[in-house]
C-alpha cells in the first residue's frame, strides 16, 4: 500500500460528489464495526478463559499456588496445580500480553483519517457549489453587457446623437467592462481554490490508505503472529501434559 500514488478508477481525479461522501461514510461505519468486533473478540476470549480458570480453581486444594513470573508461557511456576488449570492460567497471562492495543490504536487513527476526508470532501463540495454559482452569474453578466454594448452601438449607428451623450454611453460601457473583468477574476480565483481543494482531498485519500490502512494490517499481522505463537505453545503444553500423564500411569502400573 505504501507504493500507492493514485487510484485507477474513473471517479479518481474528479470533484467529490454525494456518492463519494456516501462511500466515505460507509467506510467510516465499517471501520467502527470492525473495531467493535475486534475488541469484542479479544474481550470475549479473556472473559471465557477467566471464567474457565475460576471454575477449575474451585476443584483444587487450597494449598495449590499458581502464579506467573512474567516470563514465557512454559516458565510459569506451578506448585501442586493440575495441568489443565496451569494451562488456563498461562492462557490468560498470554491473552493479556497480546498486542491488541496496537490494533485498536491503528484502527482509531485510520478512522480519524477517514473523518478528515469527510470534512475535506464537504469543503470541496461547498467550494464547487460556490464556483458553479459564480459561473452562472458571470454568464448572466456577460450576456447583459453584450446586450448593453449592442444597444449603444445600434443607437450610435442609427441616430446622430450629441457627442457628449455618446461619450457618456461609452464611459458607461467601459465601467461595466471593468466590473465584468473583476468578477471574472474573482470567479477564476474561486476555481483555483476548488482545484486546490480537489488536490488536497485526493492527497488525504491516498495518504490515508498509504499510512493509516497499512498500519491497521501491519498491527493485525503482528497480533496474529503473537496469537499463533501463543496457541502453538498451548498445544505443546497440552501434548506434553498428556504424554507425562500416560508415562505416569504406565509407571504406576509397573
Amino acid at each position: 500500500m505504501y507504493e500507492v500514488k493514485s487510484f485507477n478508477c474513473p471517479a479518481y481525479g474528479k470533484f467529490s460528489n454525494d456518492s463519494h461522501r456516501l462511500a466515505t461514510l460507509q467506510l467510516d461505519a465499517e471501520l467502527q464495526n470492525w473495531h467493535t468486533c475486534f475488541a469484542t473478540y479479544v474481550s470475549s476470549q479473556k472473559a471465557y478463559v477467566e471464567a474457565l480458570s475460576g471454575w477449575l480453581f474451585k476443584f483444587v486444594t487450597p494449598e495449590t499456588e499458581l502464579y506467573s513470573n512474567g516470563g514465557p508461557l512454559l516458565s510459569t511456576c506451578r506448585i501442586n496445580a493440575p495441568p489443565l488449570l496451569v494451562m488456563c492460567h498461562d492462557w490468560l497471562v498470554c491473552l493479556n500480553k497480546l498486542p491488541d492495543t496496537g490494533v485498536t490504536y491503528a484502527m482509531k487513527s485510520f478512522r480519524k483519517d477517514v473523518r478528515a476526508l469527510l470534512v475535506k470532501q464537504a469543503e470541496e463540495q461547498e467550494q464547487k457549489r460556490k464556483v458553479d454559482g459564480l459561473a452562472k452569474e458571470l454568464d448572466r453578466k456577460v450576456m447583459a453587457f453584450q446586450r448593453a454594448e449592442r444597444s449603444v452601438l445600434d443607437s450610435k449607428l442609427s441616430r446622430q446623437e450629441a457627442e457628449m451623450h455618446v461619450r457618456s454611453r461609452i464611459e458607461y460601457l467601459m465601467e461595466k467592462r471593468e466590473q465584468l473583468d473583476m468578477f471574472r477574476k474573482r470567479t477564476d480565483m474561486e476555481k483555483v481554490k476548488h482545484q486546490t481543494n480537489m488536490h488536497e482531498t485526493q492527497q488525504i485519500a491516498v495518504n490515508g490508505f498509504q499510512t493509516g490502512f497499512s498500519s491497521v494490517f501491519e498491527s493485525l499481522a503482528e497480533f496474529s503472529q503473537v496469537a499463533v505463537k501463543m496457541y502453538v505453545e498451548l498445544m505443546t503444553f497440552c501434548e506434553n501434559s498428556v504424554a507425562d500423564e500416560k508415562s505416569s500411569n504406565t509407571s504406576s502400573k509397573e
